[in-house]
């Protein structure tokens, strides 16, 4: 593999905090691994043919830009689907896994349909929720990572194919303290916001192995593991 293609999908409208982190370290490994990463940016009026990407990312935003991008992206509902199931690797953070499901209601009381990969819906409720997240993902059950969840929606009847076990913060809604996020073939969802794949080396190792398959080596994450090691002292698990 020479090179990586990704897709920053809604950048304009969907990058609240510091989300674009995500790609920069990524692409900060490749390119240490000697493999060259391009990066293209599409929103509303662009045509999507996600075959032409290794990995697509969509960002949190406002929930009126969440609202804005449904009506694109369920236009290439189909080929979305299709592509998850092709194994494109997708990264979807904060308030755009509303856009996976069968559909939410949006900030103005109005109802906006998703791609339908996943049964939940989704509502806006017009209150900030914020929690600290510290949960082990399912392809390492003895691993801890950490995460920051603020957002105004909550996601109803996500019934399986979790991406996260909780040890202590909010899941996908107001009762949810069990399980949070999705993980299906190489869709990777989560409520989690912010640069996660800096915070948590682990979830940033497993989507490069995805990435590269037998090119993949083993980055120098020391750094980042220091960090998170010392963000997990404050939570005393």
């Amino acid at each position: 593999m020479s090179s990586v293609n990704i897709l920053w999908l809604y950048d304009d409208l969907l990058d609240l905090y510091g989300d674009s982190g995500n790609l920069t370290i990524l692409c900060d490994r490749l390119n240490k691994m000697g493999i060259d990463t391009r990066i293209s940016r599409l929103s509303l009026g662009d045509n999507l043919d996600f075959s032409l990407y290794h990995m697509v990312y969509i960002g949190p935003g406002k929930a009126k830009n969440v609202a804005r991008a449904s009506g694109h992206f369920q236009k290439y509902s189909e080929l979305a689907t299709q592509a998850v199931a092709n194994g494109v690797i997708f990264l979807v953070t904060g308030n755009a896994r509303l856009l996976f499901g069968k559909s939410f209601t949006g900030f103005d009381g109005g109802t906006y349909e998703g791609i339908g990969l996943f049964d939940y819906t989704a509502r806006e409720t017009g209150n900030v929720f914020i929690s600290d997240v510290v949960a082990s993902p399912v392809f390492a059950p003895d691993v801890r990572g950490y995460g920051f969840i603020n957002r105004t929606a909550h996601i109803d009847g996500n019934s399986g194919d979790y991406l996260f076990t909780l040890q202590s913060g909010a899941g996908d809604n107001e009762t949810e303290t069990a399980h949070e996020g999705n993980l299906v073939n190489n869709f990777f969802g989560t409520w989690q916001l912010g640069p996660v794949l800096v915070k948590n080396p682990h979830l940033l190792n497993e989507l490069l192995r995805r990435l590269t398959g037998e090119n993949y080596q083993e980055p120098d994450n020391s750094l980042e593991q220091k960090a998170l090691n010392l963000t997990l002292e404050e939570f005393q698990l």
